[in-house]
């Protein structure tokens, strides 16, 4: 507690003796008011009679008249000793008091004291709680990139759907088809008589079996990234437990540098329904062949609905085609078009590549349908969309990437991580035709430009020069056949070439143990 002295000495109950003397002036005009009796002369005898009352009229008009100088001064000092020790014994009995007053207040403190904790100690403690709610709360947003994968967003459910979209076990999309709804996993089998009902038989079949890819640069702090949409585009499902098979194009921008897995600063979303409410983060780049323009992917998510695939073997010009995909981006997911097959192993050479053995189709294919479906009436995959040609000479004509290709060049990546292609070890020369071969009386074939050092070709005794004739049992007129032959082949697996030799004019056969392709 606190004292202001000042204020205590105005009280008349804190060390203020009421019969104390009271406080002389220095004025010695306002101390000759003081009586004798007051003030007695130092050495002046005590008499009786001075006690006696003495009226105002016998009463001198200066008591100290008499005194002489020395006398005088001798009586002021001691008026001065006194007023000093009045002052004293003040300032004593106040101090008492304030000591009398902390006494009785100190048990009452100490009691408070045991019941809580003292202030410094208090704020001591609320400081070092708020530190470690701010050391929780950066660890957690400094682990965890963004908040579609933070830890925090993942317990809002196991396998449902987040506030976000992002879902482990999507729905999928219904269809409805006159008075039926189909819906993601029932058995739809087409039968219908009119042309006009195929396209809706189709899509209600494969609707639930293509996605949509939006691939975006991730930007921002790790406290609050965004992402910006680089390129958009379409793949199928391949796998119920979450293999997704697109072109490489589509994803190229978040392929890490080191050609293995998605580059950090990228995300790929794969959206599973029309209206983009259920998607998944693409957690893998499984593996992609840049020369057949495939990537395979695995997001996140159970319980798909995988593709049916057909024969692309069996196929013949002028049968429907259907398309499903995201023409223009995701705005228009899952769009449908029909057309018909107009052509079949054709070769399209771009400003990047030669791609070959492509299904030629009248259907609508435009930027954002890469990597979605080319179907049959009957809902089956025949082929992946890759591309598109237009030009002044052209209307438009679209390609796919034959079924059993992407079958193929899939499930290598699954096994290796790469296309891990069977190799024979010679350079083709394409520009060697049906028409040179027969203008210079040679045979149909491939003819071999190069042979690569040290390779199985060159260990069989094949030449440069040498024109391929026959794989196993297979007939080779083109390097598109022999293309596709080895499509049909595995590392390591021994195969019998058949060649004619141009500068011998005879025909040679060779044991060749297939070589593999080196891991990129």
């Amino acid at each position: 507690m606190y004292y202001d002295e000042e204020q205590n000495n105005k009280n008349p109950d804190i060390g203020e003796n009421p019969s104390s003397p009271q406080e002389p002036e220095a004025n010695p005009a306002e101390a000759s008011a003081v009586s004798p009796q007051e003030a007695p002369a130092p050495d002046a005898p005590f008499e009786e009679s001075q006690t006696e009352s003495v009226s105002e009229a016998d009463a001198p008009a200066d008591p100290y008249q008499g005194m002489s100088e020395k006398e005088y001064k001798a009586n002021i000092k001691r008026m001065k000793q006194e007023y000093k020790q009045f002052q004293k014994d003040k300032k004593q009995s106040a101090k008492a008091e304030r000591g009398a007053m902390y006494t009785a207040a100190q048990p009452q403190h100490t009691a408070s004291m045991r019941k809580g904790i003292g202030a410094g100690t208090s704020f001591v403690l609320s400081l070092l709680a708020s530190f470690l709610v701010f050391v929780v709360i950066f660890g957690l947003l400094a682990f965890f990139p963004s908040k579609e994968k933070s830890f925090l967003a993942s317990l809002y459910s196991d396998s449902g759907t987040s506030p976000t979209g992002e879902t482990k076990n999507p729905t999928g999309n219904e269809v409805q088809i006159g008075d039926t709804t189909v819906s993601k996993g029932d058995n739809v089998t087409i039968n219908v008589t009119g042309d006009s009902e195929i396209a809706q038989a189709v899509y209600a079949k494969a609707a639930n079996s293509v996605v949509g890819i939006a691939v975006s640069q991730v930007g921002g702090s790790k406290w609050n990234q965004y992402e910006t949409v680089v390129s958009m585009g379409s793949g199928i499902v391949y796998s119920a437990d979450g293999i997704i098979v697109t072109n490489c194009h589509v994803v190229e921008n978040a392929i890490d540098a080191s050609g293995k897995g998605i580059n950090s600063n990228y995300a790929i979303r794969v959206y599973f329904k029309t209206d983009l409410s259920e998607w998944a983060y693409a957690t893998e780049l499984i593996g992609y062949d840049a020369t057949n323009d495939i990537a395979v992917l695995r997001v996140d998510a159970q319980n798909l609905q995988p593709i049916e695939f057909a024969d692309s073997d069996t196929l013949t010009t002028g049968e429907t085609a259907i398309t499903i995909g995201s023409p223009g981006g995701l705005t228009y997911m899952n769009s449908i078009s029909e057309g018909i097959l107009s052509g079949l192993n054709r070769t399209v050479t771009t400003d990047n590549t030669t791609v070959y053995d492509l299904i030629q189709t009248t259907a609508a294919i435009n930027p954002g349908n890469s990597g979605g479906a080319l179907l049959n009436k009957e809902g089956k995959l025949i082929g992946l969309c890759v591309i598109k040609i237009v030009s002044t000479e052209y209307e438009g004509m679209g390609f796919a990437i034959n079924s059993n290709t992407v079958k193929t060049i899939v499930e290598s990546i699954r096994e290796y991580g790469y296309y891990n292609k069977p190799l024979l070890g010679v350079t083709i020369n394409t520009a060697y035709t049906t028409t040179v071969a027969d203008s210079q009386g040679w045979k149909r074939g491939a003819y071999v430009e190069d042979v690569t050092a040290s390779s199985c070709a060159e260990k069989a005794g094949i030449k440069a020069d040498d024109i391929i004739t026959k794989m196993n049992d297979t007939d080779i007129s083109s390097f598109a056949e022999l293309r596709r032959f080895m499509l049909t082949c595995k590392p390591g697996e021994t195969v019998q070439v058949e060649v004619y030799r141009v500068d011998e004019d005879q025909t040679l056969s060779f044991e060749v143990v297939l070589d593999e392709t080196e891991p990129y």
